[in-house]
């Protein structure tokens, strides 16, 4: 188990986050894939962000679920498709 969470923290932190410098170039499609991918194991980091801050701790703090800014619908459909690759999208169909 704490070599999942290990690997979740890991990959979570490949995700690029909001810079100010980012305004000039948003975040589009081929973002919204790799955040859509990384969904899961953000949605981890912040619940043990949000676990630990409960303590007092200040702990993965600047992990988000979302980038901004993004282009608005292409960034979500690519988050989008992102998310049903990592959950298997449609493998099932058809059984």
């Amino acid at each position: 188990m704490a070599g999942v969470v290990a690997l979740a923290l890991i990959v979570a932190g490949c995700a690029t986050q909001y810079a100010p410098d980012r305004m000039v170039n948003p975040y589009g499609f081929f973002s919204g894939i790799l955040h859509g991918a990384l969904f899961p194991f953000a949605l981890t980091a912040k619940l043990i962000s949000w676990a630990v801050s409960l303590f007092g701790i200040s702990f993965l703090d600047s992990v988000t679920i979302i980038g901004r800014p993004n282009t608005g619908f292409l960034y979500y459909f690519g988050f989008f498709l992102g998310l049903g690759t990592f959950s298997g999208g449609s493998s099932q169909v058809g059984r």
